[in-house]
């Protein structure tokens, strides 16, 4: 198949007369065609070597040239696409190179965190990461580049270490860098270091063997491993499990509180409802741990119990949360005050449909029990005109998984 196209649109026919021009034409406006390149032998996938070359024209020469595939691939231009798909049964490798060592750079840090570092036209940007050797004892290690200035920069260490000065080493770190946020939809594997500027958002399983710091939110919908530091000045949002020395891990999310009321029997020989809490619900996925402080009582001359129990169960019926009982044995003439904690905890697995917790009182005579007295009599201070006591509190403490 030709290869060539003549630059005379009509062929050469025998015993035609040729001119100068046809000549010309023929050779100066002959054109390559489709089969300079479909009619050679085509290469074994796979197989392009660095060495091998192709033909580009050479703008700044204005000539053809011969490139290598190195030389094109080496050039550091930029490669502006939305997709880069591997081949088969091919991973995508990204290799950054380390830069050459720099030797015997001064030092000093006055607190012992922030280290400045004298380096003469070091060209590093903030960001950027070092691996800092042959520093005194705790200034080595990998770091980011924390300020920079023509003639020195900084990093900022996690751990403090001695105050001082000396000399150091220091190797800019091949970085892989993206500006912009990045979304991982598989799991996501680092062995070393990572560091987020933006937000992360990865949608399986995260394990980092190195150091974490991620300015911005970070979602995670799988599980996390991080054998390093984890630091995060932004919101970490785990809609995983999050776990603990390989056991699930609780966090406290919030407590809430609520003052309970002061009572004073006026009934006596009955068991009396007379405080009840405002109503919850408690999810299953949760710990829930309640407790009543400082649940001041007083007695004088007779007995009382008092005890805890949900809205939904029957008074003197099931199984109580929380009991306190009190006899005054000497049938004294002044009150006896007690402090009283009461605490029990709901474990995850159990959920709590829309409940109260309700106090029930038995008072041996009506008038001589007090229960979440804010104020103590005259009569309890010797010498005294009264005082006051702090109110006793209803609390839950809510815990859940990240």
């Amino acid at each position: 198949m030709a290869q060539i196209q003549s630059g005379n649109l009509s062929p050469f026919t025998s015993g035609q007369v040729l001119t100068a021009a046809d000549l010309n034409s023929h050779v100066s406006s002959a054109t390559l065609l489709a089969g300079v390149i479909t009619d050679q032998t085509n290469i074994t996938a796979n197989t392009v070597a660095s060495g091998d070359s192709i033909l580009l024209y050479d703008l700044s020469a204005t000539a053809l040239r011969e490139a290598s595939i190195s030389d094109v691939l080496g050039s550091n231009l930029p490669v502006t696409t939305s997709a880069i798909t591997a081949g088969a049964n091919s991973d995508i490798l990204v290799t950054p190179n380390d830069a050459t060592i720099v030797t015997g750079q001064a030092y000093t840090s006055g607190d012992g965190l922030t280290v400045t570092v004298t380096s003469t036209a070091h060209l590093l940007t903030v960001g950027q990461v070092i691996l800092v050797s042959a520093a005194g004892t705790g200034y080595n290690g990998t770091f980011r580049v924390a300020t920079v200035a023509t003639n020195s920069f900084t990093y900022v260490m996690t751990t403090a270490a001695t105050a001082g000065s000396g000399t150091l080493s220091y190797t800019k770190k091949g970085l892989v860098k993206n500006p912009a946020n990045e979304s991982v939809a598989g799991n996501l594997y680092v062995d070393g270091s990572t560091a987020v500027a933006g937000s992360e958002y990865v949608a399986g399983s995260l394990t980092v063997a190195g150091a974490t710091t991620l300015a911005g939110a970070t979602t995670l919908a799988g599980a996390t491993t991080a054998s390093g530091t984890f630091t995060s000045s932004g919101t970490a949002n785990f809609t995983g499990a999050l776990q603990v020395n390989g056991t699930v891990g609780y966090v406290l999310t919030e407590i809430v509180e609520e003052t309970m009321t002061p009572y004073t029997a006026t009934v006596a020989g009955v068991f009396t409802a007379v405080w009840t809490s405002t109503a919850f619900v408690k999810p299953s996925e949760e710990i829930w741990v309640f407790e009543t402080v400082s649940a001041h009582s007083g007695i004088a001359g007779w007995s009382y119990d008092f005890a805890f129990r949900y809205g939904s169960q029957t008074a003197l019926s099931g199984q109580y949360l929380s009991y306190n009982a009190q006899f005054d044995s000497g049938n004294s003439a002044v009150k006896t005050f007690n402090v009283i904690t009461n605490r029990w905890v709901v474990p995850a697995g159990t959920a709590i449909a829309s409940d109260t917790v309700k106090v029930d009182v038995y008072a041996g005579n009506a008038s001589q029990m007090t229960l979440f007295q804010t104020t103590m009599p005259v009569t309890n201070i010797t010498g005294g005109s009264g005082g006051t006591i702090a109110p006793s509190k209803f609390r839950i403490y809510k815990y859940k998984t990240a």
